[in-house]
């Protein structure tokens, strides 16, 4: 009885959780980045290299972002329309994620697609407050945050005999949060 139960909590969840991904992102100059993204910016290490900055429209809410590399791994620090930042991912490679977050991880893929693959994977440090901007910024990129990150995943997936495209959000423990399925015209830039 608890197997069914899960297996339609499971069900339902798949539906209340999705939304649909229709993201634009088009290139800007540094001077149409917001003054208060631009403080941050200006103070990130010196040794960050190939800053690209970027302006995100996905539906009613729009966003910045700046996309770097710094010690050989590609970031991504995203901002509200204010300037505010909302978090700095970072990209990884799946198999570096801890043995227990990635077999739960792994766990819902198998139990809820025919097949899978993943495409990209990150880890997404969410904006804490209390540290600061400067703060927040450096502890991830000198790999000394406290915070726990969550798991930004984008995979295809095969339901059925129907295939899509997804980002998944995984929490700091492995556990699933919601998926967004993503356009074609949303993919485009998500290999960065």
């Amino acid at each position: 009885m608890k197997t069914k139960t899960l297996l339609v909590l499971m069900f339902i969840s798949q539906f209340v959780f999705s939304q649909t991904k229709n993201e634009k992102e088009e290139r800007i100059t540094k001077s149409e980045f917001p003054d208060a993204a631009i403080a941050v910016v200006n103070n990130l290490p010196e040794n960050c290299k190939r800053l690209k900055f970027y302006k995100e429209t996905d539906g009613n809410k729009q966003s910045f972002e700046v996309k770097f590399k710094h010690k050989r791994k590609r970031y991504s620090l995203e901002f509200s329309k204010d300037g505010v930042i909302e978090d700095l991912e970072v990209l990884t490679k799946f198999k570096t994620i801890n043995e227990e977050k990635k077999s739960k991880i792994e766990g819902y893929f198998k139990s809820s697609f025919n097949k899978y693959k993943l495409i990209k994977v990150q880890k997404q440090f969410v904006y804490n407050e209390e540290l600061g901007a400067l703060t927040f910024v450096n502890d991830v990129l000198d790999n000394t945050s406290t915070e726990a990150p969550n798991f930004e995943i984008i995979a295809e997936v095969k339901t059925n005999k129907k295939r899509d495209i997804r980002e998944f959000t995984f929490d700091e423990s492995g556990i699933f949060v919601n998926f967004r399925i993503l356009k074609p015209t949303s993919y485009e830039h998500v290999l960065y």
